[in-house]
């Protein structure tokens, strides 16, 4: 069976992922103090806001965090993009990259900090965040199965 994905439908696809986590980032940033009042025995939801960087691990002004936000998402969500479009990966991963920059950058425009509310025990997280860790592994894979298949061809 042939590939039929044309650049455009691959650019539609992957816009359609991104809003598809953008908005259920948003969704779920706006239930989470609902669903602890509601159900104060729910341990995994604990709502805060996150003004540092990187699951805490950066800090920065915030002018110079949205700067490296925009600009992450510009750069590398755009090679990815690209590179989807382009046959070197499948469209979910700049999807999830993308979607998942622009919530919780859209987070820190509105709020000054990232409103997450996911107890994973040492730390909080939220949809967008999960979204950029598996768009990043999805990446990394996608990477090194592309390395594995040349080196197989190399030694034919």
């Amino acid at each position: 069976m042939r590939n039929l994905s044309t650049p455009h439908s691959v650019a539609v696809r992957t816009a359609s992922i991104a809003l598809g986590v953008f908005v259920s980032d948003a969704v779920s940033k706006a239930a989470a103090p609902a669903l602890v009042s509601l159900h104060a025995g729910l341990g995994f939801v604990l709502p805060i806001q996150n003004a540092e960087y990187s699951f805490g691990i950066a800090s920065a002004s915030l002018p110079l965090m949205l700067a490296a936000s925009a600009l992450g998402i510009l750069a590398f969500g755009g090679y990815t993009a690209w590179s989807a479009t382009h046959g070197g990966l499948p469209a979910w991963i700049p999807g999830l990259l993308i979607g998942g920059g622009a919530g919780n950058l859209i987070d820190r425009l509105l709020f000054g900090a990232v409103h997450d509310w996911l107890d994973l025990g040492k730390v909080v997280v939220n949809l967008a965040d999960l979204a950029i860790l598996a768009g990043l592994a999805g990446y990394l894979a996608s990477v090194a199965l592309h390395r594995r298949a040349e080196s197989r061809l190399e030694r034919l």
